[in-house]
């Protein structure tokens, strides 16, 4: 291999590259070993120079998704705005602008220019995350960039993790972009036959689904008045006329009441749930040529989880999977991660009894109840689940107790992660994804926080207690849930190296779950595929440690066979 090469777009236009491109080797230190090379467009530059080890570029976003366009794949790339985003937030500036025109300007001690705006989701979008793009930055400058965040990189606390860090977010990316122009595969037909299985046949006009006109109807009945059951101010007006007081119309405030309202406000919620979000318009913006295509975004949430930029692509409800159907002679191979969250708490906390107890592969609550709780799984469960996310009262401060004398380690590891989020100071994952700091939106969108409401008044004492005590919950979760995630990234990386020669691709993830669209007669080594790459992303990432972490997985032909 030929080393990394850093590669600059004379011309960027509509959030991507067009016209000649600049590359050149990169040296050591990040410098450029050699002056720039011109070629004519993206794609002849790339396939110019096979043996090159990593891409340096801006933003695989940009880039990546015109390489495949044109048939040209790469196996190893750094992008720089991802590692700068990681960056910045370890250093504690989490929100600043993250572009390497960005960088540069910080680097030179000059005017930082703002982001370009976040675009919204446009169905059947194919091209990169921003529009418009932003100004040619020279490639000596991106080199410069580059060979800044490396020496950033050796002043964290552990930088071959950061390094690893970086280079798993990179190589998500690729995965993200690749993932995004196959698409998973979906049946239209099937989808229509469901929508007209649950909802009934649209009305003329306004479209409107007649098994809805009838649940609304039955609820106007009860109600004894015309009643909306799609909008909640106008259920919870109609119940207190009915002399019955509701904080909300979600199911748990309501499921237990004594009205005949309820049983068709219930059913409604749930098939206008199905309308809005997968109905007849969603088909048509987000499928076509039998293929789903959402905008995966790589690391995209506060915890390294990803999203979607538009269709929903990580709720798609039980009853519409039966949509996901492989093409002919294809089967769909649907592996999820055992009880990720809790083997990721014995990896980082080190905690000798839960790294033994998560070194089998069976039911790790099975385990841990037998070792703490008397054999009462259910009890060693909640225990588990309370201290990762912070359920640490009434019976879950008794089971917590009794977790804590057993793995003590792995209880003090979130602990000591839900005191720092308390006293406001930064945590981070394993690798070293760095939580935003107290105050951050992002971290309020995320954790559930509650979000400042402005206005005059300083904030009270308990009201700043109770913002402390969420953000623990947040960070007592974080470097859990954030260390699943970057493990899971890891996992994608090494499954799609191992699926590089086959027929076989990656066609969707969502935190731990992973499907691949194979052919028929591949399809039974895919699972051995997806072990191997488990365990190589847990020796990267945790190095020499007996934890294991199991995949249950299903080949079928329709994804709602695979639960």
């Amino acid at each position: 291999m030929t080393g990394r090469w850093v590669l600059a777009a004379a011309e960027e236009a509509d959030g991507g590259v067009a016209g000649e491109v600049l590359v050149a080797p990169l040296a050591p230190d990040g410098g450029l070993a050699a002056p720039a090379v011109r070629a004519s467009d993206l794609a002849s530059a790339v396939r110019a120079r096979p043996q090159v080890a990593r891409w340096v570029w801006r933003s695989t976003a940009r880039v990546y998704p015109q390489l495949l366009e044109a048939g040209v794949r790469v196996e190893r790339c750094y992008d720089i705005e991802a590692a700068e985003t990681l960056l910045l937030g370890y250093e504690g500036r989490f929100g600043e602008p993250r572009s390497a025109a960005a960088a540069w300007a910080r680097l030179h001690g000059r005017p930082v220019p703002p982001d370009p705006p976040q675009r919204s989701a446009a169905p059947g979008a194919q091209s990169s995350l921003f529009e418009p793009g932003p100004a040619p930055l020279p490639l000596a400058a991106l080199a410069e960039v580059y060979a800044d965040q490396q020496r950033r990189h050796e002043a964290t606390a552990h930088p071959g993790r950061m390094r690893l860090l970086t280079g798993t977010e990179s190589a998500a990316m690729l995965v993200a972009a690749e993932m995004n122009r196959a698409g998973l595969p979906w049946d239209a037909a099937v989808h229509r036959a469901v929508l007209r299985e649950l909802l009934g046949e649209r009305y003329g006009g306004s479209g409107e689904p007649r098994r809805l006109a009838e649940l609304a109807d039955e609820v106007s009945a009860a109600f004894g008045r015309r009643v909306h059951p799609e909008l909640p101010a106008d259920v919870v007006r109609a119940f207190a006329e009915s002399g019955i007081k509701v904080r909300s119309t979600r199911r748990w405030d309501i499921e237990s009441l004594d009205h005949p309202a309820v049983k068709p406000l219930l059913e409604f919620k749930k098939l206008y749930r199905v309308y809005t979000a997968h109905g007849w318009s969603w088909l048509q913006d987000w499928v076509r040529e039998g293929r789903f295509h959402p905008q995966y975004v790589a690391g995209g949430s506060v915890s390294g989880r990803w999203v979607t930029n538009g269709g929903g692509a990580l709720q798609i409800p039980k009853v519409i999977r039966r949509a996901v159907v492989a093409d002919p002679g294809r089967r769909l191979v649907v592996a999820d991660a055992a009880q990720l969250e809790p083997r990721i708490l014995a990896a980082v906390s080190r905690d000798p009894g839960l790294m033994e107890v998560a070194a089998r592969p069976g039911d790790l609550y099975k385990a841990v109840s037998d070792r703490a709780f008397r054999g009462d799984r259910d009890q060693a469960k909640i225990a588990v689940l309370g201290a990762v996310y912070g359920q640490t009262s009434g019976d879950g401060l008794k089971n917590l107790a009794a977790l804590r004398r057993r793995f003590p380690r792995a209880v003090a590891y979130v602990d000591a992660a839900a005191r720092a989020g308390e006293e406001g100071r930064l945590v981070r994952t394993w690798l070293g994804r760095t939580c935003p700091p107290a105050g951050a939106a992002e971290d309020a969108g995320e954790a559930g926080l509650p979000q400042d409401e402005g206005g005059a008044g300083a904030e009270s004492g308990a009201e700043s207690g109770a913002r402390a005590r969420a953000r623990g919950r947040f960070t007592r979760n974080f470097v859990v849930q954030g260390s699943a995630a970057d493990w899971a990234q890891l996992l994608l990386a090494a499954l799609r190296a191992r699926l590089r020669e086959r027929g076989s691709e990656l066609v969707f993830f969502q935190h731990d779950e992973v499907i691949v669209h194979a052919p028929e007669e591949e399809a039974e080594e895919i699972p051995a595929l997806i072990a191997e790459s488990a365990e190589e992303a847990t020796r990267i990432a945790f190095g020499d440690i007996p934890v294991r972490f199991p995949f249950t997985t299903a080949i079928v032909r329709c994804y709602a066979d695979a639960k």
